[in-house]
């Protein structure tokens, strides 16, 4: 029975989740605020609230409708950059990578930190993790956009000649990324360090939700995540290995 209340529970946040994020993608400028043809986005900090309440299998499902809400913006926004998130591999994927990392982040600092040093890492945390999005997003951009690597914005989109004259300006990665993080990413770090510890303690205080994990159930934590860590690692790696030589 408790075990079944959990879970309706857990739906109806579910639901409220679901509901914000449309009320932020069609309320103007307040999820998707569009500079020069882009649409720079509030939106990663209900991603980022899911994570740090209730996990990665939450930060995954709301990135999730994170980038479906992108992907429908797109449909609204033809003939500029934005249109671009009608691929879901610059839209969706991204996004989802974005929840899952950072629920996994948080569900590991909840098993090895008691909760006083948990609030106070949450500050750092949520502004490297709202980095992480920022990166994440703008290096699918690129190659399922600007390399346009699967054909699909090319051949499906139709947007060939956008594509060949957005490589022209910003035929270097580096150029490309550091041309468009400049813009906001420096505001959307800040917003997000402050904003989502100061609403995950007020929450936390309030419902109980997204406590620090006892310490009897740290030790079962360790060794299940152990290889699921190594895996993480290893695509991280690899990640890096392509970016630098990008770069170089």
């Amino acid at each position: 029975m408790k075990k079944n209340l959990k879970a309706v529970k857990q739906i109806g946040f579910d639901a409220l989740f679901l509901a914000l994020f449309f009320i932020f993608a069609y309320v103007p400028n307040l999820g998707y605020i569009s500079i020069f043809g882009l649409s720079f986005t509030t939106m990663h900090v209900l991603v980022l609230l899911g994570a740090i309440l209730f996990g990665w299998k939450r930060g995954a499902l709301y990135g999730l409708f994170f980038g479906l809400t992108s992907l429908l913006i797109g449909l609204t926004h033809p003939g500029t950059l934005d249109y671009f998130s009608l691929n879901p591999f610059i839209s969706i994927l991204p996004r989802v990578a974005f929840g899952l990392i950072s629920g996994l982040v948080f569900d590991g600092l909840r098993h090895i930190c008691s909760q006083k040093t948990f609030n106070i890492l949450a500050f750092p945390v949520s502004g490297g993790l709202t980095l992480l999005h920022t990166i994440l997003y703008f290096i699918c951009f690129y190659f399922f956009g600007l390399q346009d690597v699967m054909g699909f914005s090319r051949n499906v989109l139709g947007l060939g000649s956008l594509i060949d004259s957005f490589a022209n300006s910003y035929g270097s990665f580096l150029i490309f990324i550091s041309s468009f993080m400049a813009i906001g990413s420096t505001v959307e770090i800040a917003g997000a360090a402050i904003l989502i510890p100061s609403l995950y303690m007020a929450i936390n205080a309030k419902f109980n939700i997204g406590k620090v994990v006892i310490l009897e159930k740290r030790q079962e934590f360790h060794e299940g995540m152990a290889p699921l860590a190594t895996l993480i690692i290893t695509i991280v790696s690899l990640v890096g290995v392509i970016i630098i030589s990008l770069l170089i």
